[in-house]
C-alpha cells in the first residue's frame, strides 16, 4: 500500500508491474501556502517569469494576493483573467483556449489560481508552450487539480486530453471552507464515485485487458470512511471534513497520473455528467457543476451495478444502434466513439458467456460497489445533488440523458453491460422514480 506523502515527485517501479510517475512534488495545504509560493515555485520552474490566470472571482479571492507575493520575491508576474461567457461563469473550450493562446507570454512557469474551468485552461497553456504549472486551489471542487487530464469542449463535444500535471498544489484551508458550498457540494460528488470507477476499471481489465493497479485503485480507500460517514460534517464546513475531501480530491487526480488514464476516478458515473453538458451545449438549457451531477450519475451507476452484479448467467444482447438524430451537428464525432466501441462490447459478450471470466467480475464487484442507498444518503446528508431537481433537470431530461451516455465513450462501462443485458432500457423509468426524484 503507498503512503500518500511519500507518492510526490517520484518515479518507481509498482507491484503491479508498471512504473508510474508522479509529476506534482509539492502539496501545501496551510494557512501560510501563498507565502511559500513563491519560493516552492521557484524550487520546479527554470525562471522567475509567470503567467497567473485566474478569473474575476478567483482572482480577487486569492490572485491579487498570490501575484503580489510572487512580486515580492523577485517574480515577473503577467496577469490573465478569464473572461466570462455570456454574463456567468467561464468554461474551458476552444475558443477560450484559442484566445488565450494567442496572448500568452513567453514565462518560466503558469499558475492556475481557481478551481476546475481555470486549472484546465492553465494546464492545456502549460502542455501548449512546454513549461511547468503550478495550481493555487481557491475550492474543493473537483479531482482534477493534480491530474494531467484536461477537459475541454471542443467543437461543444466534451472531449478529454492528456497534458502534465502541475509541479505544485497550493490552498489555504481557510479560503476552501469559505467557498461557495455548492463547490464542496460538488467534490463530494466527484469523490463518491471512486467505487463505480474501480469496478468499471475492474471490468476493463478482466475482459479487455486494460492494465490495472490495485493499490493505486486503493489510494484514498482511508479516506472515503470519513466522508460516507459524517457527510453532514461536509455540510457544516468542519475542518477535518474539508481536509479530508480535499485530499481524496487530490490524491485521486495522483492516481490518474499514475495510471496514465481517467480510470481509477471515472467510470459510468460521469457519462451522466458529460451528456448533460453536451445537451446543453445542444440546446442552450443550463447544466449544474460537474461534480453535482457526477453525484446523481453515481447514484444511477450504482443502481445498475446492483442489476448487473445479480445476473448469474449472461445472455448479452447487441448495443442499439446509435441514435444519430439526437446528437445532431455532433453525430460525427459521437459515432466514431461509439464505433470503436461496438467490436470491443462483442468481443466481451463472448467472453462473459464462457462464465467463468463474468464470475470472476461478480466476485470482484461486489465488494466494491456501495449500495445506491448509502451513495444517496451520504448525498442528502452533506447538502449535496441528489435528484432531478437538485442539478436543475426535469425527469424527462436525466431520462433523454441516460438514454443517450452510453454513445458518447469508446471505454465500456457498467452502463454498457446494462444495455448488453438487458437491463436497460427498461429500468431508465425506475430509477429516476425511485432514486432520483424527492
Amino acid at each position: 500500500m503507498f503512503k500518500r506523502e511519500e507518492l510526490l515527485g517520484r518515479t518507481f517501479a509498482c507491484s503491479c508491474g508498471q512504473t508510474h510517475t508522479v509529476g506534482t512534488r509539492i502539496i501545501r495545504y496551510a494557512e501560510d501556502a501563498v507565502a511559500h509560493l513563491p519560493a516552492d515555485l521557484a524550487s520546479c520552474a527554470p525562471g522567475r517569469r509567470v503567467a497567473v490566470l485566474a478569473d474575476t472571482r478567483t482572482w480577487a479571492i486569492a490572485g491579487r494576493q498570490a501575484t503580489e507575493s510572487l512580486r515580492r520575491q523577485g517574480w515577473s508576474c503577467q496577469e490573465f483573467i478569464v473572461p466570462d461567457r455570456g454574463g456567468k461563469s467561464p468554461v474551458c473550450d476552444d475558443v477560450t483556449f484559442d484566445d488565450l493562446n494567442a496572448r500568452f507570454p513567453e514565462v518560466d512557469a503558469a499558475l492556475a489560481v481557481g478551481c476546475g474551468v481555470v486549472t484546465d485552461l492553465t494546464k492545456w497553456l502549460a502542455f501548449e508552450h512546454d513549461v511547468p504549472f503550478a495550481v493555487l486551489a481557491t475550492a474543493p471542487t473537483m479531482n482534477g487539480f493534480t491530474s494531467a487530464n484536461v477537459a475541454p469542449a471542443i467543437d461543444g463535444v466534451k472531449t478529454l486530453l492528456v497534458a502534465r500535471a502541475p509541479v505544485a498544489v497550493f490552498a489555504v484551508p481557510s479560503i476552501m471552507a469559505a467557498a461557495p458550498f455548492e463547490l464542496a457540494a460538488a467534490g463530494l460528488g466527484d469523490a463518491i464515485a471512486k467505487p463505480v470507477s474501480t469496478a468499471d476499471w475492474v471490468l476493463n481489465h478482466l475482459f479487455n485487458a486494460e492494465p490495472f493497479c490495485k493499490p493505486c485503485s486503493e489510494l484514498i480507500n482511508s479516506l472515503e470512511a470519513y466522508y460516507f460517514e459524517f457527510p453532514e460534517h461536509l455540510r457544516e464546513r468542519r475542518p477535518q471534513a474539508i481536509e479530508a475531501l480535499v485530499n481524496a480530491l487530490l490524491y485521486s487526480g495522483i492516481a490518474m497520473t499514475m495510471i496514465g488514464t481517467s480510470a481509477p476516478a471515472s467510470g459510468g458515473e460521469h457519462l451522466l455528467s458529460h451528456t448533460l453538458d453536451m445537451m446543453s451545449a445542444l440546446d442552450g438549457q443550463e447544466h449544474d457543476l460537474h461534480g453535482r451531477q457526477v453525484g446523481v450519475g453515481t447514484i444511477v451507476a450504482t443502481v445498475l451495478y446492483e442489476k448487473v452484479l445479480h445476473v448469474e448467467r449472461p445472455k448479452p444482447l447487441p448495443l442499439p444502434d446509435m441514435d444519430g438524430a439526437f446528437w445532431g451537428p455532433r453525430v460525427d464525432h459521437v459515432g466514431r466513439q461509439y464505433e470503436q466501441k461496438i467490436p470491443v462490447v462483442e468481443a466481451m459478450a463472448g467472453k462473459m458467456r464462457q462464465g467463468g471470466l463474468w464470475r470472476d467480475f461478480v466476485d470482484r464487484g461486489r465488494p466494491l460497489v456501495r449500495p445506491p442507498s448509502q451513495i444517496k444518503d451520504c448525498l442528502r446528508r452533506a447538502g449535496a445533488a441528489h435528484t432531478c431537481a437538485d442539478i436543475g433537470c426535469s425527469p424527462d431530461r436525466v431520462r433523454c440523458a441516460m438514454l443517450h451516455m452510453h454513445e458518447i465513450r469508446k471505454r465500456p462501462t457498467v452502463v454498457d453491460l446494462a444495455w448488453m443485458l438487458g437491463i436497460l432500457p427498461g429500468a431508465v423509468d425506475d430509477i429516476v422514480e425511485d432514486w432520483l426524484m424527492d
